[in-house]
C-alpha cells in the first residue's frame, strides 16, 4: 500500500491533487473512514473516499503522531472546509471522544473498570485521559500513591466514580484505589503461608527487601529472613530489579502485609547439624567476630558457635584475643556441645590444639636446665613460658645467688634466659623453676677459697639504711658492708662515707656457708681492714725504735699517721 502510494505521489503534481479533491463531499461534521496517505511534521495527510482531500492535525489525534504509517485505517470527523485550499480539516479524536464516552459512561454504571492513564499532578490529585481521549480527575485520597512519590506510568484500570454531563462537557472522577483495593482483597484469598511466591526486588533497605508481586501488592523480605548466615548483607543477595523466588511466612489482611523468607527456600542447616558434625570432633572454620569474652567461628554459612575466653588458653594465662586469632582467620576447634533447640555451639580452641600438659613428664624432668622467656616480673618472683601455654613460676629466693632487691633490676621482660627444673605439678599444672641454680653455685669456690680474715675487693652496687651492698670481684657474690664497719668513726648516714660505684678493700669479718638450709652471706668491714693496718704500722714502727733508739709519743704518732697517708688511708 505504501508502495502504492509512492507511486500516486510521484505521477500526480500537486495541481492534479487538488483537483481530485471533492470538498464538497465533506461537510462539517460528516464521518469517514480515512487512510493515512502520508505523515507530516504536524499531522496526517489521509485519503477520503478515495480522494486525497483531508487532513490531521497532529492535536487530533488519538495517538501519538509517530504511532502512525502509511496505509493505517482511521475513523475521522470532519470540522472545518477549505474550498481555496481544496482540503478539509479532519479530527480522529472528535469521532474516538464520542465513542469513549459512551464507554466511560458505560463503565461509570456497570462498575467496570476502564483504561486510562495520568498525565500530569495538581495540588488535589493527578489529571487523567482515559481511553486516551475523556479527560478526568483523580483525587489524591483515591490514588493510593503515597506523597512524595512519583506517578505510575503506563496504562492503568481505574474506576469512575462519578460521570455527569454538563452543559459544557463533562465531569468524570476515577479512583485507582478502589480496584486497587478489591484487587488486593482478592489476591490475599489467594496466598497462605508457605506458599512460594515470585516477585521482583523494588528496594532495598537496612531493614529488608521490599518486593512487588504484582501491580497492587508489595511484600517484605526482612533483614532475619535473607540467609541463614547473618553476616551477609543485603546487598550481597539481592539487586532492584531482579526477579526472586520466596515463600510465604506471615499474612496479615487486616493490615493488608504479606512477610516473606528468602532463606526459606533452602534447608535449615541447623536441622541437620548433628548428623554432619559429632560432639567432641576436630573441625575447622572462620573467625567471624571477636569480642571481650572469646570469639565466633562460622562452620558453614548460617552455622557459628562460640569460642568462650575459657576454652582459647591452657592454664590461667591472660592474653589479648587478638593476638591470637584475627577475623578471617581459618582456625580447628573442637565441637564441646551442640543445641539444636536453642541453635547454639559450644567450641574449643585449646582442645583442637591439643593439651601441652596430657604428657609433660615425657618432656620435661626434675633437674633438667632449659631455655625459657620470661613472659611476667611480679614482686614475688618471675613467670618464664616454656612453650605456648607451658609456663612456670621463679619464687624471688630463687631468682639470684644474690639478693634480690627489685626483681626487675635482674630480670627484663621478654629475654630468653636458663632455668632448672626444681618441680612439676602435672594435676594443678605447676612448674616450680630457678635462674639461679641454672649455673653453679659461686659461694661454693667462695667457701673453699675465701675465709673470715682475708682482704677482698669490690664495688658498692647500692645501699640501704643499715649499710652497702658490695660486688666482689673475681667471685659474682655481694657481701654486706653494715654502716657500723664504715669507719673508725661513728658513722649515722651511709651516704655520708659510701657512695655508689666506689671500689674499695674489704676484710671478710663473717662468712657462712649452708647449702642445705640455702644460707649464703659475707658480711666485710673497711673499719677492721684499718684496724688491721693501723696495728700493722704499729708493730712497724715500734720495730725501728727498737733498731733506733728512743722515740717520744708525739713523734711515733706522727710516724704512723704519715705512714698510713703514704699508702693512701686516712684515720
Amino acid at each position: 500500500m505504501e508502495e502504492k502510494m509512492k507511486q500516486q505521489d510521484e505521477n500526480l503534481s500537486m495541481e492534479e491533487i487538488f483537483e481530485q479533491m471533492d470538498v464538497s463531499s465533506a461537510r462539517k461534521g460528516n464521518r469517514k473512514d480515512a487512510e493515512v496517505f502520508s505523515v507530516q511534521p504536524d499531522g496526517l495527510m489521509v485519503i477520503m473516499d478515495g480522494k486525497l482531500d483531508g487532513f490531521v492535525p497532529a492535536d487530533q489525534l488519538v495517538n501519538d503522531l509517530e504511532e502512525y504509517n502509511v496505509g493505517d485505517k482511521i475513523e475521522v470527523m470532519v470540522i472545518k472546509t477549505n474550498e481555496e485550499e481544496g482540503r478539509s480539516t479532519v479530527s480522529e479524536k472528535r469521532v474516538h471522544a464520542r465513542q469513549a464516552v459512551s464507554k466511560v459512561e458505560k463503565a461509570y454504571r456497570e462498575g467496570k473498570a476502564i483504561d486510562g492513564k495520568i498525565v500530569s499532578e495538581t495540588n488535589a490529585g493527578y489529571n487523567v485521559r482515559l481511553l486516551k481521549t475523556v479527560p478526568a480527575f483523580l483525587p489524591g485520597s483515591e490514588s493510593g500513591i503515597r506523597k512524595g512519590d512519583p506517578a505510575p506510568e503506563g496504562t492503568m484500570k481505574f474506576k469512575v466514580i462519578r460521570f455527569k454531563r454538563q452543559r459544557n462537557g463533562i465531569n468524570v472522577v476515577v479512583s485507582l484505589k478502589a480496584f486497587q483495593e478489591e484487587a488486593i482483597n482478592a489476591y490475599f484469598k489467594t496466598i497462605e503461608v508457605g506458599q512460594e511466591l515470585e516477585g521482583k526486588v523494588e528496594s532495598i533497605k537496612n531493614f529488608g527487601a521490599f518486593v512487588k508481586l504484582n501491580d497492587n501488592v508489595t511484600a517484605l523480605i526482612p533483614a532475619s529472613e535473607m540467609s541463614w548466615d547473618p553476616s551477609v548483607r543485603i546487598s550481597d543477595l539481592l539487586k532492584p530489579g531482579e526477579t526472586v523466588r520466596t515463600k510465604v511466612i506471615g499474612i496479615d489482611e487486616k493490615e493488608k502485609k504479606i512477610s516473606l523468607s528468602l532463606k526459606q527456600m533452602t534447608e535449615d542447616p541447623w536441622s541437620t547439624l548433628k548428623e554432619k558434625y559429632e560432639v567432641g570432633s576436630t573441625v575447622v572454620g572462620t573467625v567471624k567476630n571477636i569480642t571481650p569474652f572469646g570469639f565466633f567461628v562460622s562452620l558453614e554459612p548460617g552455622v557459628e558457635g562460640l569460642v568462650h575466653i575459657s576454652e582459647v588458653f591452657w592454664g590461667n594465662i591472660k592474653k589479648d584475643l587478638k593476638s591470637v586469632v584475627e577475623v578471617g582467620d581459618e582456625v580447628k576447634v573442637n565441637i564441646k556441645e551442640i543445641n539444636e533447640e536453642k541453635r547454639t555451639l559450644s567450641l574449643s580452641y585449646r582442645e583442637a590444639l591439643g593439651d601441652p600438659w596430657e604428657n609433660i613428664g615425657d618432656k620435661y624432668k626434675e633437674g633438667d636446665v632449659l631455655k625459657a622467656k620470661t613472659a611476667k616480673v611480679l614482686p614475688t618472683g618471675v613467670i618464664l613460658e616454656l612453650e605456648e601455654y607451658v609456663s612456670g613460676f621463679v619464687p624471688v629466693s630463687e631468682v639470684s645467688w644474690n639478693f634480690v632487691d627489685r626483681i626487675e633490676d635482674v630480670v627484663k621482660e621478654g629475654e630468653e634466659i636458663e632455668v632448672k627444673m626444681l618441680s612439676i605439678d602435672t594435676v594443678n599444672r605447676r612448674m616450680r623453676l630457678s635462674i639461679k641454680q641454672a649455673t653453679p653455685d659461686p659461694w661454693e669456690k667462695v667457701s673453699e677459697e675465701l675465709s673470715v680474715g682475708d682482704q677482698v675487693s669490690g664495688t658498692v652496687t647500692r645501699l640501704t639504711k643499715s649499710g652497702a651492698i658490695i660486688m666482689v670481684d673475681s667471685y659474682g657474690v655481694e657481701a654486706f658492708l653494715p654502716v657500723s664497719q664504715v669507719s673508725l668513726e661513728r658513722t649515722e648516714n651511709i651516704e655520708d662515707s659510701v657512695e655508689v660505684g666506689k671500689h674499695d678493700q674489704f676484710k671478710i669479718i663473717r662468712l657462712v656457708y649452708d647449702p642445705d638450709n640455702d644460707t649464703r652471706n659475707m658480711v666485710v668491714s673497711i673499719r677492721q681492714l684499718i684496724k688491721d693496718k693501723e696495728a700493722a704500722e704499729t708493730e712497724k714502727v715500734l720495730k725501728d725504735f727498737n733498731d733506733n733508739g728512743t722515740v717520744s709519743s708525739n713523734s711515733l704518732g706522727e710516724m704512723i699517721k704519715n705512714q698510713l697517708e703514704e699508702e693512701g688511708e686516712s684515720l
